[in-house]
């Protein structure tokens, strides 16, 4: 525990680059998005639709490993408190500060409003428009995603509360010991890949209507609230090992070339089901199948590469994940109001797409200086406030 894990860290920049590229190329895909093109890409699409399987569950992995390092220092309270924080404070400042952008952008594109930002949030936003749904029905997990992109801080931190007690329970040593098993299978090469099976029981148990469908580009990234908790929970799990790193360092083979090989058929199955005039659901078992097993396969791929080839420190680093969470706060926002006025230039998609990429980062860096540097703005966006010097 005294030893940090700086491929983890590194892992978390990546991802947040992941996603970035993703949410850029999102407006030239044959799915809707907030902002679109006026003609999609095929390219573009399958590259978006690739991403897609695998950054979040490798988000929620991420999150989980980082939560049992977390609770090793923590009470109960403290690290509730630590939740509320760093995921629950972001993520009602976003609702009320940068999502209001996104929000406008998408409501003007699509003809739903028509005048300015001003009168947009001074009023539709918050009555017409806000992007968040407590109507807790049968149907609630299968409904509009909580904060447009800022789902992903509200489930963590629901996912961080409700399994509180079961982690601290399982971190007691003599508690531990009561998965020796599991561990010794998973410590061999490949065993760790067998933790596919519950993703994949809980992705084809969690049926529609009560949870979405897992279409290419469906809401919540494409997965299912449910298949997100069993990642969580499975890295928590792993991560409670002794050999946990030696596991997915062995496994790193195996696990992409399965990887690569689930992808094709995950969106194949997905493209067969879009063309299939019976209906998608007829295809259910085995997009569900696919897309459980094709996420779990490239987590473990991408650990175990982190972890043979990342295992080292830089200040970029430390500076980078430092800004992670109010980066992913601001970059879909960013990336709306950027594409608007992008999309509709005489331009062919790839360039439009780098077009976009290459102009919202330097906003969100510009953004980020002040945040970085403002004790008040650290607070608010997630980010542990700087000491003062005397």
């Amino acid at each position: 525990m005294s030893e940090r894990w700086y491929w983890l860290d590194w892992l978390r920049v990546l991802a947040i680059g992941a996603i970035f590229l993703f949410h850029g190329s999102a407006a030239f895909s044959y799915f809707p998005w907030d902002i679109m093109n006026s003609t999609p890409s095929l390219g573009l699409t399958i590259f978006g639709t690739f991403i897609l399987g695998w950054v979040m569950p490798l988000f929620f992995v991420i999150s989980g490993i980082s939560v049992y390092f977390s609770l090793a220092r923590r009470s109960f309270l403290q690290f509730v408190k630590e939740r509320v924080e760093r995921l629950l404070l972001p993520f009602v400042v976003g609702l009320l500060i940068i999502l209001p952008v996104d929000a406008y952008y998408h409501a003007v594109s699509v003809g739903d409003f028509a005048g300015g930002f001003v009168q947009f949030i001074s009023g539709p936003y918050f009555t017409k428009f806000f992007p968040l749904s407590l109507n807790f029905s049968l149907t609630f997990f299968a409904g509009p995603d909580q904060g447009i992109y800022l789902w992903y801080l509200f489930w963590l931190f629901i996912f961080s509360v409700i399994t509180v007690q079961f982690f601290k329970w399982l971190a007691k040593e003599e508690n531990r010991n009561k998965l020796s098993k599991l561990y010794a299978v998973c410590n061999r090469r490949g065993g760790i890949l067998l933790l596919a099976i519950p993703i994949v029981l809980v992705n084809i148990a969690a049926v529609p209507p009560y949870f979405i469908y897992p279409s290419l580009f469906s809401g919540y990234g494409g997965w299912k609230i449910p298949t997100y908790l069993v990642f969580f929970i499975t890295a928590y799990v792993i991560a409670c090992s002794p050999q946990f790193e030696e596991s997915v360092e062995k496994s790193r083979m195996p696990a992409l070339l399965l990887g690569i090989l689930t992808s094709f058929l995950w969106i194949g199955a997905g493209l067969i089901a879009e063309a299939d005039p019976s209906g998608v659901a007829s295809h259910y078992l085995s997009i569900s199948t696919f897309q459980a097993l094709t996420g779990w396969f490239w987590v473990v791929a991408i650990l175990g590469f982190g972890r043979k080839h990342l295992s080292f420190n830089r200040r970029f680093l430390q500076t980078s994940n430092e800004l992670v969470l109010p980066f992913y706060v601001l970059h879909q926002s960013v990336i709306v109001a950027v594409a608007f006025y992008i999309v509709g230039l005489n331009l062919i998609a790839i360039e439009k797409f780098l077009l976009i990429i290459l102009a919202s980062f330097p906003i969100i860096v510009a953004l980020l200086y002040p945040i970085s540097k403002i004790n008040v703005l650290r607070f608010l966006f997630g980010m542990r406030m700087k000491s003062r010097s005397p």
